[in-house]
């Protein structure tokens, strides 16, 4: 209300100016005022505020006796104001006066609280307080509370921090359970998420796993074979199967398969000894050594050496001029010493003595004596021959006289023998004299070639050195069952014993093993297979010094095996007998075939006969036999003169 008495009091256009100029005297009654006549009324109300500040005009004194605090008191004077200069007097004003004046102490109205972090605004005197959501704080409830910064929100594995909230999420190959946790999901619960392979569930994943040699193809979803061979995992050849790859070695050229099964290793190979030279190398017949001897006067000849052999057979060596001169051949027939001469138009053969090829140390000699041509063994004469010339032949442009001299063969083909005989003889000389002195040029040739070189000691039987093979252009199948009987003496446990060979396939071998894929098994084994599938085996190490017998019978529907009259067991091959009676015979090894076709190439190393359905074969009778392998000699295991 306004006091008319009041004349420091102005209005002013647009707002209350309220200008109080008191003295002390005033100043000290103003302080001490006089109540109002509503003064109980007012009093109980707490100075009511519509009646005091809104039906009348009220002081800044007056609107204190409303609030009776200075807190809320300063927050509504200028606020009141406000509300006059707006409003004014009118009538048709005064509810919006009324309204705005209402509204002034409610510090809440409006609130100026976050609305979206707000629970409720509670009005202070002269303040107001915000009370916030969870997720939300500040004096206006106006700030986000980042969750996620605290122990990561209790989420397993992300937080991510929302505006008054946060929410927990999963990795891939997780699932959320609850507000906080991540389960594992199990893929595998879905059969067909790895097609034809198998499923194995993972910490957040899964993996589709496929047999050893095998990987997995995620468009195809199945297991796709590995062609390991294209990352050059063998030394030597390699052919890749369904799941795996196997390599192979050169056995020919006296390579071996290493322990790894991938890389490759030199055979065991036997020392030679120099001492001795070895006249059956030469598998065409043809001498091992050839010697001319030059003299400047007549010369009669004469030959010693020490002779060892248990082929009947044979050349021993051959002495004189050309086919149609005057020449003479010693030779083995029937186990015995027999000499061939031809002097001009006068041909001769006499045998005579006892027999010779039983593998022991005689010492032989041959010489001119005057008309006589005298043989002795050790040193006693079994033949003298009269003859009529000489075996020494003058070159007349040269004025020498000259004799040629051959061991192990004839110098022209062995049709012009005057009794034919096969010139392959596997026999030893050693200690020999030509023309009473050592010729130094053939031991020069042998140390430098250890295949000219003897073994101190032999047995009989054919020797397989680890190189090459016999073969035979024929086939044992025209009647079944086939039987191929084997007594052996083996140097090395891998090696092809027999096989049968059509074109560039096996479908039939024998051979010592010390690995059997089959079976994974590093052992001796004898292998009987076709092509590279095992057909019957047998664990059997047979590589001890001692003398052995393998038996194989191929029939139409079954391979039986037996190792010294103990049967082996079976394989999942099957020999294809068909195609036997189109194949050749192949002893001790096998031809440049490709190394795939079968297991083992290596060339067997020891001693070996052979018969095929009752019937020996004679390596000497061979279509081809390697020079180092022995025909009718097999030296002793702890021999290695």
């Amino acid at each position: 209300r306004r006091d008319q008495s009041h004349e420091n009091t102005h209005v002013y256009s647009g707002h209350l100016s309220l200008l109080v100029s008191l003295s002390p005297k005033e100043a000290n009654q103003f302080l001490s005022r006089h109540r109002r006549a509503n003064q109980v009324f007012e009093e109980t109300k707490q100075g009511h505020l519509e009646r005091e500040c809104v039906e009348e005009r009220c002081s800044k004194e007056e609107a204190r006796e409303v609030f009776e605090n200075d807190p809320e008191t300063d927050y509504f004077w200028p606020k009141y104001i406000a509300c006059v200069d707006r409003f004014g007097d009118s009538e048709k004003k005064k509810q919006d006066l009324i309204t705005c004046v209402h509204n002034i102490p409610d510090q809440c109205s409006p609130s100026p609280c976050n609305p979206r972090g707000t629970v409720r605004c509670e009005d202070k005197k002269g303040d107001f307080l915000c009370h916030c959501f969870t997720g939300w704080t500040g004096a206006r409830c106006e700030t986000d509370v980042d969750e996620c910064e605290t122990r990561n929100g209790g989420c397993d594995h992300e937080c991510n921090n929302t505006m008054g909230s946060y929410r927990c999420s999963c990795r891939h190959g997780y699932t959320l359970s609850g507000r906080h946790l991540c389960n594992d999901v199990d893929e595998c619960d879905d059969p067909s998420v790895c097609g034809t392979a198998q499923c194995l569930n993972t910490k957040g994943s899964f993996e589709c796993l496929c047999e050893p040699g095998f990987v997995y193809d995620n468009e195809t979803e199945s297991c796709l074979d590995v062609d390991e061979c294209q990352s050059s995992v063998c030394a030597d050849e390699c052919l890749n199967v369904p799941g795996s790859f196997r390599c192979f070695c050169d056995g020919r050229e006296g390579m071996k398969l290493s322990q790894d099964l991938r890389s490759c290793k030199f055979s065991y190979s036997r020392p030679r000894n120099p001492q001795s030279l070895y006249l059956g190398r030469m598998f065409s017949g043809v001498p091992v050594v050839r010697l001319r001897f030059r003299r400047t006067s007549k010369t009669g000849f004469s030959a010693e050496f020490d002779f060892r052999t248990y082929d009947s057979e044979g050349v021993i060596f051959f002495a004189g001029g050309h086919l149609n001169s005057s020449w003479i051949v010693l030779a083995m027939h029937d186990g015995k010493l027999e000499l061939q001469l031809k002097y001009g138009a006068v041909s001769r053969v006499t045998s005579s003595g006892a027999v010779v090829n039983d593998g022991q140390w005689r010492k032989i000699s041959v010489e001119e004596q005057g008309r006589s041509l005298v043989i002795k063994i050790d040193r006693e004469a079994v033949m003298k021959i009269a003859v009529n010339g000489d075996l020494f032949t003058l070159k007349k442009g040269l004025g020498l006289h000259e004799l040629n001299l051959t061991v192990g063969g004839v110098p022209f083909k062995e049709d012009g023998l005057v009794n034919k005989v096969n010139p392959r003889l596997d026999g030893c000389m050693k200690d020999w004299r030509w023309l009473t002195g050592e010729d130094a040029s053939i031991q020069q040739t042998i140390q430098s070639n250890e295949n000219m070189q003897c073994f101190s000691a032999d047995d009989p039987g054919a020797f397989f050195n680890g190189t090459g093979f016999a073969f035979f252009n024929r086939s044992f199948s025209d009647s079944l069952p086939l039987s191929v009987h084997m007594s052996l003496r083996a140097t090395s446990g891998i090696g092809v014993l027999f096989a049968l060979i059509h074109q560039d396939r096996v479908p039939l071998s024998v051979s010592l093993a010390d690995y059997h894929p089959g079976t994974d098994e590093w052992r001796d084994f004898v292998l009987v297979t076709s092509g590279d599938a095992v057909v019957a085996s047998s664990p059997s190490p047979l590589c001890d010094g001692e003398g052995h017998v393998i038996e194989v019978t191929v029939s139409a529907n079954q391979t039986l095996l037996l190792i010294d009259g103990q049967p082996g067991r079976s394989g999942d091959g099957v020999v294809p007998v068909d195609v036997l009676s189109q194949s050749s015979t192949f002893i001790g090894g096998i031809p440049d075939v490709p190394l795939v076709s079968t297991l083992v190439s290596a060339s067997y190393s020891g001693c070996m006969e052979v018969s095929v359905n009752g019937r020996e074969l004679d390596l000497d009778q061979a279509t081809h036999k390697h020079n180092d392998i022995r025909s009718h000699s097999c030296p002793l295991l702890d021999s290695y003169q």
